[in-house]
């Protein structure tokens, strides 16, 4: 009899212990998830607090056009002050004069196109009617040279009022498929303003609505080769 309760005695001790080394063990494990919990908790206040202190990136901004064609824009250009001296100024006049001027087979017919948006009507009117046949010449591929501006030396002239003064020199680089024939220096001498508002149709490639309202170009005496 004393030897049975012993047993018994034994086998409830036993499982008694068991029950708690399971109890230590389920106890052990939660604390391990409360401090994987509990650093993870830190690590996202940590996070959000450097997200809520860093500067906010900047929106893609995106065009739809009237033929449904999406075209992003940087958002410094399509927000940016009408300014003669901000930078992206400078920036779409400096590509202006490369797009009115150039001529490679490839490119004429964008180029160019776009950059008639800067024009004035009477301007455009009259470069159309200039140039018009000789960019569709290139374009095509029947014309027997090529031209390309290379080393564009801007400089903007403020004014207290409208329109604002700008001065371009640059190299005009007459081609043969690659070969260079010869290399002139021009100097371009610019007059524009800012749109007050800007059309649907430039918001793309003129987003600061930039008007050329004068534009001379005159070549210098000396050129690259010598002529």
């Amino acid at each position: 009899m004393r030897r049975a309760r012993m047993n018994g005695d034994g086998d409830a001790g036993r499982e008694y212990a068991e029950i708690w080394g399971e109890a230590v063990q389920a106890n052990r494990k939660l604390r391990t998830i409360l401090i994987f919990l509990s650093a993870s908790i830190v690590l996202g206040v940590f996070v959000l607090l450097r997200i809520a202190g860093a500067e906010p990136p900047k929106p893609i901004v995106v065009r739809v056009d009237e033929v449904g064609r999406a075209e992003a824009l940087a958002y410094e250009a399509a927000t940016a002050q009408a300014d003669p001296l901000d930078p992206t100024t400078k920036y779409f006049l400096n590509r202006f004069v490369h797009d009115f001027h150039s001529r490679r087979r490839a490119t004429a017919q964008e180029q160019w196109t776009r950059s008639l948006r800067f024009l004035s009507t009477d301007l455009a009117n009259a470069a159309f009617q200039r140039d018009g046949a000789e960019v569709a010449s290139v374009a095509a591929g029947t014309a027997d040279t090529e031209t390309e501006v290379e080393q564009v030396v801007l400089r903007i002239h403020p004014a207290p009022e409208p329109p604002h003064g700008a001065t371009a020199d640059f190299d005009l680089v007459h081609l043969r498929g690659e070969q260079e024939l010869r290399r002139e220096r021009w100097s371009l001498t610019l007059r524009f303003e800012f749109l007050d508002s800007i059309p649907n149709e430039l918001v793309v490639h003129n987003p600061m609505g930039l008007l050329v309202t004068y534009m001379r170009a005159d070549r210098a005496l000396v050129t690259g080769d010598g002529r």
